[in-house]
């Protein structure tokens, strides 16, 4: 793995803890890595063309809390906030860079570990109290597993599109 495939895992699990621990309060400090990120990235106009995977993110969570799968606590808008949607930028240059490995696995590999390490990032978020569900944890595991299960695969699949479109 090359150091900044490094840099990139590093700094997207700053990132996340970052929004975790502080959600809005955090912005600032995220937004200052999300700059150090694109000023050291060595595929800058790859990351800027990679945001429609960002994109698909932040329109399933906005989904999510429609149905109420999440629910932001003390949000005075029913739109996704600003902290996540700026993790689903980070998580999208990712499949650039750390997560470059998923586009030689298999689409039911990419389902298998979607389906446990997308569902494990928002189980933990959840008992993080990060955010809150309407549904028991037992409902909140098995449709965050299908989402996942769908989503990665399909996100890894629109990345492989993304950039075979600019070779």
């Amino acid at each position: 793995m090359r150091l900044f495939s490094l840099i990139n895992l590093a700094v997207f699990q700053l990132i996340w803890f970052l929004s975790a621990t502080y959600q809005d309060s955090g912005i600032p400090i995220i937004l200052a890595l999300m700059c150090i990120h694109f000023l050291f990235s060595p595929s800058r106009k790859a990351d800027i063309e990679v945001l429609p995977v960002a994109l698909i993110g932040i329109t399933v969570d906005q989904l999510l809390m429609i149905l109420q799968v999440i629910q932001i606590p003390h949000s005075l808008t029913p739109i996704l906030p600003l902290w996540l949607m700026l993790l689903w930028c980070v998580l999208a240059w990712c499949f650039n860079h750390s997560l470059q490995w998923l586009s030689q696995l298999s689409p039911y590999k990419i389902s298998g570990l979607g389906a446990i390490f997308g569902t494990l990032s928002y189980y933990a978020a959840l008992q993080l109290n990060v955010f809150t569900s309407a549904y028991s944890p037992v409902y909140f595991v098995l449709i965050m597993t299908t989402v996942w299960a769908l989503l990665l695969p399909f996100l890894t699949r629109l990345h492989a599109l993304i950039t075979r479109s600019e070779k």
